[in-house]
């Protein structure tokens, strides 16, 4: 029996569609205040949830990752799309090691 690569190619690519994220063109290009930002990552990363009661994004989680300068701080109150990409990492990385 042989593997074919292209089979396995085709497999994960096909497995990657069907990951729901959040693409680049869908955070607004205008600055958000923190509450529409944890409404924004709430609406979008709903379905990668563990458990329907956890939080995806809340503001102290927000303060703390300032605080510990993963993510800088917000200009005015406001965050960037730079800091909705960033927060966006944060928390696919800490769903990764956690």
């Amino acid at each position: 029996m042989t593997i074919d690569p292209q089979d396995i190619l085709s497999s994960i690519l096909t497995s990657l569609d069907r990951i729901d994220y959040i693409r680049p063109q869908e955070i607004p290009n205008i600055d958000l205040y923190m509450d529409q930002v944890t409404t924004f990552m709430e609406e979008h990363l709903q379905s990668s949830k563990r458990y329907p009661e956890d939080k995806i994004l809340t503001k102290t989680m927000i303060n703390n990752y300032t605080k510990n300068n993963l993510l800088p701080p917000s200009v005015k109150k406001k965050y960037s799309q730079e800091h909705v990409l960033l927060l966006i990492l944060i928390y696919y990385f800490k769903n990764i090691l956690s």
